[in-house]
């Protein structure tokens, strides 16, 4: 069940934190938790390392949350808790983790965001928007949620509607 208190403690405790491991760890928690109560979502793996990359948060998702019945049953989530927004090697690197599994979808929660001016129509943007855009083109679909999208949820409503917004705002190039 989610609890608004608990949900805004582990803010407070991403806020908190001081070393960069206690960042990232903390953050990837409130990653969790921002999707695991929905229904029939399940975080199934934490951190999986392989030879070459590692995989921050695994998500089954069961399709029963109405939101979530277009995605893929595997959601792979990539948490960046930067001072600064990711830029696009960062995020190319995730869209290719996505692309190798075979699946079209995915979840960038970037504290600050992602490089990038596509929205206002910079056709050469390089930055991560390029990125997103290009992406979409190749059939990939990956959401980008900020610390700001984080801190308005007050509800499992309101993640369901900045699921569903995020969701449509790629099709119109709305990424951010």
């Amino acid at each position: 069940m989610f609890e608004l208190d608990e949900f805004q403690n582990l803010i407070r405790l991403v806020d908190d934190a001081e070393t960069i491991h206690e960042k990232g760890q903390r953050f990837e928690e409130l990653s969790a938790y921002l999707f695991e109560h929905l229904d029939g979502v399940e975080v199934i793996e934490r951190d999986v390392h392989m030879a070459s990359e590692e995989i921050d948060l695994v998500l089954w998702n069961a399709q029963t949350e109405e939101v979530l019945r277009p995605w893929e049953a595997v959601i792979l989530v990539e948490c960046k808790n930067w001072s600064e927004a990711v830029g696009a090697a960062v995020l190319d690197n995730f869209v290719n983790k996505v692309r190798r599994r075979a699946l079209k979808i995915g979840i960038f929660i970037a504290a600050n965001g992602v490089t990038g001016n596509f929205v206002k129509g910079d056709a050469n943007d390089r930055g991560a928007v390029g990125i997103l855009r290009s992406a979409l083109q190749d059939g990939l679909r990956i959401i980008v949620i900020t610390m700001d999208d984080i801190r308005a949820v007050n509800s499992l409503d309101d993640i369901r509607d900045m699921v569903k917004k995020k969701y449509c705002g790629i099709f119109v190039h709305k990424f951010l």
